[in-house]
């Protein structure tokens, strides 16, 4: 798995309430409270089927939603 994107801000929210396959869908309550956004992606040489997984981060930089989307 490798970091593919990172929004902050404003970016981060409104990427955070698109919903599958281009977002993870995120519920209004926790948009709201997101400041950072990172897109981690699968590796052709991870086993598995191939996803992205989205990690909403408050200002404090704790870790406050997760949500994985099949496919790359």
């Amino acid at each position: 798995m490798r970091i593919e994107a990172k929004f902050i801000g404003e970016n981060a929210r409104q990427s955070a309430e698109m919903l599958p396959p281009f977002g993870p869908g995120f519920e209004r309550r926790i948009v709201s409270q997101i400041a950072s956004l990172e897109v981690h992606v699968s590796d052709f040489r991870d086993p598995g089927p191939d996803y992205c997984e989205w990690q909403g981060f408050d200002e404090q930089g704790e870790r406050i939603a997760t949500a994985r989307v099949r496919g790359y």
